[in-house]
């Protein structure tokens, strides 16, 4: 394996939250101390950022297995992205499947939240079963004790149509039980939710993570009707309940976002929420664009890098993913900020422009080169 030194850039360091401009050397497939008498493979990271390896927190990779499953790879190495969270594409009953088949032949690293639905989200053709009565808690327990390394927590799906809203208190309770048993946490989708969302947002815990925050579908969201953030979801928010944008195509809304930043209420996470329906497409595109649209919201660029680096590797339990030290893994993105009118939408039609794109220049994944732009280096 080539030993690379990566020159002339400025690297984000997530858990100091600072950027230093120095030089990073790569050997072994790990970040090593720079050798002056060693010979390396220069990359001129010039007027660029290195950062570690990007976490989207929120994908659906289960590509063939799943009816809005992309290709993992294709989906990640271009767009700066190392290790992606499979946001319960797949349940108890064919989590196995997906190891065997779509994980083992992908060079990006997929971690898992399974959904509490064996039979998994297969389809848009009608909704998964996720009745409490119909959780398979013995399988799923095994499969936790037999895969810690790859199942970070389960994953339940809050929504209108999708469960009944007599049924949908219950089955929650009964996965927050469970996730408690397990010792893992809990990510819920809310867009259209089937039950109020300060009631939701009270029965998690620290830790737990309600996806699509900035959602307008349905009979409510996180605002009041004035505009302000609801009580019981600020009131979740210092419980340490963990709010992730997850744009996705249909479940996120511009004027919600715009509100509730004003507010002060940024997302804990940023992810995409990437499947066939919107890889490359307006409006969700890709992580990259989806940061700058936080960018022109005014977050500032290190708060966006740890929305989408050092909390996911907090979740998942793996901090090393957020390193750039001595010692650990040689995950990193090249990305590039460059001066470019973007427009943002929505599907409701609202609309934004942006002045800025985050362009990744070079993947690199366990010290190999998965991408790379063809004018850098």
């Amino acid at each position: 394996m080539n030993a690379f030194l990566i020159k002339n850039g400025v690297v984000y360091h997530p858990e100091h939250h600072a950027c230093i401009r120095e030089d990073i050397a790569v050997e072994d497939g790990r970040i090593a101390a720079v050798d002056q008498g060693k010979s390396y493979t220069e990359i001129d990271a010039e007027g660029c950022i290195v950062t570690p390896g990007l976490i989207d927190f929120h994908v659906h990779y289960f590509n063939r297995g799943t009816e809005n499953g992309v290709n993992p790879d294709a989906a990640s190495f271009p767009c700066g992205i190392t290790t992606a969270v499979d946001g319960g594409s797949c349940g108890a009953a064919h989590y196995e499947l997906y190891r065997q088949s779509v994980m083992a032949h992908s060079d990006v690293r997929i971690l898992n939240y399974l959904l509490m639905a064996s039979g998994g989200q297969i389809t848009d053709q009608y909704p998964e079963r996720l009745e409490a009565e119909y959780f398979d808690r013995d399988k799923i327990r095994r499969l936790f004790k037999e895969y810690p390394c790859n199942l970070a927590g389960l994953k339940i799906r809050m929504s209108n149509g999708i469960i009944a809203p007599e049924k949908a208190e219950e089955s929650l309770g009964e996965t927050v039980k469970l996730a408690g048993e397990l010792g893992c946490n809990v990510v819920v989708h809310i867009t259209n939710p089937v039950m109020d969302l300060e009631k939701l947002a009270g029965m998690l815990r620290g830790g737990d993570v309600i996806c699509h925050c900035y959602q307008d579908r349905g009979a409510e969201n996180i605002l009041n009707s004035d505009g302000t953030i609801r009580a019981g979801i600020l009131k979740a928010r210092e419980r340490g309940v963990l709010f992730d944008a997850s744009n996705g195509r249909n479940n996120y809304d511009l004027e919600v976002c715009k509100k509730a930043l004003a507010q002060g209420f940024a997302p804990d996470i940023i992810s995409s929420d990437i499947n066939t329906s919107g890889l490359f497409l307006q409006p969700l595109h890709s992580l990259p664009r989806i940061m700058g649209k936080y960018l022109a919201l005014g977050m500032s660029l290190e708060d966006v890098l740890d929305a989408v680096i050092l909390t996911p590797a907090r979740l998942v339990h793996r901090e090393e993913l957020a390193s750039m030290e001595v010692g650990t893994t040689a995950d990193m993105a090249i990305l590039r900020i460059v001066g470019k009118e973007l427009l943002y939408c929505d599907m409701a039609g609202h609309k934004m422009t942006g002045s800025q794109a985050i362009v990744p220049q070079m993947t690199i994944k366990g010290g190999k080169i998965m991408y790379c732009q063809a004018d850098f280096n």
